[in-house]
């Protein structure tokens, strides 16, 4: 079947290359499939849930980790090992992410992820099924598929690539493959597509950079001269240690900043025109979701990441970064893709840590309410899921307590916080912040709502 599908893929995009064939029927029209739960019925299910939910079970809804975090071990998590098990009783998340180290091969995602369903299923702790997220952009550097033979034998390549040479019936096509693959796989969210517009590269102060860096790993070793005369050769061997100790020093920091910095971001953007990029990021919705197991139900869409970082995004991990575009041009152009990605029907939408300089300067968007509440949600209409960015990168971390933004971002119209630093303190902080009335936890039950109304209709969480 794969090399059926792969045989399929070349096809298309060798005669997309070639400028042959007639122009496809358009799909704008095309709803995705969706589960036997009607939009009005999964609310209204979700809701009778909700009230009977405690305040700790609502709050462990708001969070979704990646899997190797949430053990909190030094090797990757490949099954379903105790200390996991014992985490989802524990913390009773709302999602789970997978990424390239956790997945080695076909059959043991399989079994791994089944375990855990199973389980979950099983337990007298956890209620509510998990998001289990990975990312699948199509290919390139961020995609499983890109790592991992059996998965990438359908022939994927980038979005880059996509928005070149595909049209929007191949890219619907795509989509739905990508979909029925991680679906068949037990994934029933995926981290794609991108809606960034791809533009020039913005240049950023690198002592910002710096900082970060040195609040984590702390300053470089200096020289410091002995105390006292000593010989010649002490002093070499003095120099030696220090030259050691730098050169260690240097090389930890070369390596952090890399495991941060995004080299290719635009590998994962459709292209340079709004209108092009809104079209391809809708195709791609629609596929996924067009995708279909009896037992997963559809996939859930992550649409990110708005409103739109290609300009910034190669340190916008470490440090803090804005971008200058008015709110004029931002409408026109960066939010026209999010816009349509949201009328195609995403699930999700993710939010990110950079600032929009002339709108709201004094926080990144992830904890902005001008840019979640009035934005995201009045201006452009958004009704689904609203997650950070991840929450445990250095930008944040070296800025915030994990107390902080966790209560900063809910309360600003986040309804999941993406890989907080600190899991239980995360989870105090929101209950304490609801306890206090910092927050209302009708904030609180409002975002929980959503996210069980989209893990219902989409088949999440099967009623009946």
């Amino acid at each position: 079947m794969k090399k059926i599908l792969c045989l399929f893929l070349v096809f298309c995009l060798c005669f997309s290359m070639t400028g042959c064939g007639s122009e496809p029927e358009s799909t704008e029209n095309t709803e995705p499939v969706k589960s036997a739960q009607t939009e009005d019925s999964a609310l209204e299910a979700a809701a009778e849930l909700l009230k009977t939910m405690t305040l700790e079970e609502k709050i462990g809804q708001l969070l979704i980790i990646d899997v190797d975090k949430l053990v909190n071990g030094k090797k990757p998590v490949e099954d379903a090992i105790p200390e996991l098990l014992e985490a989802l009783d524990k913390y009773k998340v709302g999602g789970l992410v997978f990424y390239n180290q956790n997945i080695k091969g076909v059959e043991q995602t399989k079994t791994m992820l089944r375990q855990i369903k199973e389980y979950v299923e099983a337990s007298s702790q956890i209620r509510i099924p998990l998001y289990l997220a990975t990312q699948e952009e199509g290919g390139g550097p961020n995609s499983i598929a890109a790592q991992n033979d059996e998965i990438k034998s359908t022939g994927y390549i980038s979005p880059s690539e996509m928005g070149k040479n595909m049209t929007i019936e191949q890219l619907e096509d795509t989509g739905e493959i990508i979909g029925e693959e991680l679906l068949n796989l037990g994934f029933n969210m995926n981290f794609a597509p991108v809606a960034d517009v791809v533009e020039e590269e913005k240049s950023i102060d690198t002592s910002a950079i710096d900082e970060s860096v040195v609040a984590i790993l702390g300053k470089e070793p200096e020289y410091i001269p002995p105390a006292k005369k000593v010989s010649k050769a002490k002093r070499k061997k003095r120099r030696r240690a220090y030259k050691k100790k730098l050169q260690a020093y240097q090389s930890k920091y070369e390596r952090f900043v890399e495991s941060f910095r995004e080299n290719d971001y635009c590998a994962s953007c459709f292209g340079t025109d709004e209108e092009k990029v809104s079209e391809a990021a809708a195709a791609m919705i629609q596929g996924m979701h067009a995708s279909h197991t009896e037992e997963d139900g559809n996939l859930c869409t992550v649409l990110k990441m708005f409103p739109g970082i290609c300009s910034v995004a190669k340190y916008h991990k470490l440090a803090p970064v804005g971008i200058d575009t008015g709110l004029s041009r931002l409408r026109r152009v960066n939010f026209e893709p999010f816009a349509t990605g949201i009328d195609a029907g995403t699930d999700v939408v993710m939010v990110s840590h950079v600032s929009l300089n002339k709108i709201d300067p004094q926080v990144p968007c992830s904890m902005s309410s001008i840019i979640m509440s009035d934005l995201l949600r009045k201006e452009l209409g958004f009704r689904g899921i609203i997650m950070t960015e991840q929450m445990d990168l250095p930008v944040i971390t070296t800025r915030y307590t994990t107390s902080e933004v966790v209560v900063k971002a809910i309360a600003s119209g986040a309804d999941m916080i993406y890989n907080p630093k600190n899991i239980q303190e995360a989870v105090s902080a929101l209950h304490q912040a609801v306890l206090t009335e910092e927050i209302d936890e009708k904030v609180i039950d409002q975002a929980v709502l959503r996210i069980l109304q989209n893990k219902i209709l989409r088949g999440v969480y099967p009623l009946g």
